[in-house]
């Protein structure tokens, strides 16, 4: 009950993230979409008209991956913020003549889809307002404005691969904007899965998951890597930690950013006697898949980033991060 309060709470929470800029307008670098948790890939601007931010659950090599994101049966979204006033007629404009480029001039085979969609859009559309259309991999398109969900099509896999190639596509609406969808975001370095280590025998104990809340670092036990302590209890952790199972324990809490590179003043919880420490962590200046970790009487301990294939990252990206 208590992990699932958490990850609740973690959900709320994760819109605090921080941002990357287009001009003067702010994307998240992790947002929510229908409760699913997407990474901007990217973010970019057309003239005067909207800024746009692209958010997966994958992870792209680059532009020529844009074919792929807008074919792919899964969870993504898009998030278009105005930087103009622009009517109904107006938007229909803007994406027709999108989807006619996308479709090679073929878009009369979408027209149903395309009527109900653009039905969804209100008749007024304000500056500054932010419009967040999500496809599930139940292949439903939904469309919110600000926090309204205005409607959805269902069937939707043909007509979201026309839709996302109006800015992915291989004569997309703006060749820049491709770009910049599918490569501006510079991960933060300390994110994601590391393994852990004994230090004296060097065997591999775990795998912990580093993500953000509120701009704080905070770890979880993903996996226990000794098939005996798949079920390991924390008997002598304190507090509400006190007899959960380890896997699924949030073992770091609270880091906060030094630099680019090193978080400090958080806490870390000792797994195999309970106790918790003050701790601070830094990417190795020599080798970026090392983290080194210290807390209060265990010294420096060398944890190595899990580097997942090419395939693997391709893949449910939720799952891998544990969530």
């Amino acid at each position: 009950m208590k992990k699932n309060i958490f990850f609740f709470l973690f959900s709320l929470s994760i819109v605090s993230y921080s941002q990357t800029k287009v001009g003067n307008i702010g994307f998240n670098d992790i947002d929510v979409f229908d409760s699913a948790e997407l990474m901007l890939s990217g973010a970019g601007q057309i003239e005067k008209l909207y800024a746009i931010g692209l958010y997966l659950d994958f992870e792209v090599e680059g532009v020529e991956d844009g074919i792929m994101v807008a074919d792919k049966d899964a969870t993504m979204a898009v998030t278009i913020k105005t930087a103009s006033f622009m009517s109904r007629e107006d938007m229909k404009i803007l994406i027709r003549n999108g989807l006619e480029r996308a479709t090679d001039g073929n878009s009369y085979l979408l027209e149903d889809q395309i009527r109900s969609f653009l039905q969804l859009f209100p008749k007024e559309i304000k500056k500054y307002e932010i419009f967040k259309i999500v496809y599930s991999d139940d292949k439903k398109l939904t469309l919110y404005k600000n926090k309204e969900r205005l409607g959805a099509i269902t069937n939707s896999l043909e007509f979201k691969k026309a839709l996302f190639k109006i800015w992915l596509g291989e004569n997309p609406e703006d060749p820049k904007l491709k770009e910049d969808l599918l490569g501006s975001f510079k991960a933060n370095p300390i994110l994601g899965q590391w393994k852990t280590f004994d230090k004296e025998t060097g065997v591999a104990i775990n795998i912990v998951q580093l993500y953000m809340i509120e701009n704080k670092i905070y770890g979880s036990v993903q996996r226990m890597l000794r098939q005996s302590e798949r079920d390991a209890v924390c008997y002598k952790c304190e507090g509400d930690d006190k007899n959960q199972k380890v896997e699924g324990l949030v073992i770091l809490k609270r880091l906060r950013s030094k630099d680019e590179n090193k978080y400090v003043d958080g806490t870390y919880t000792n797994i195999v006697d309970g106790r918790v420490s003050d701790c601070q962590m830094w990417i190795d200046k020599k080798d970026t898949n090392i983290l080194n970790v210290k807390y209060k009487g265990g010294g420096v301990h060398r944890w190595k980033r899990v580097i997942e294939s090419k395939k693997k990252k391709q893949s449910d990206y939720r799952t891998a991060r544990g969530f």
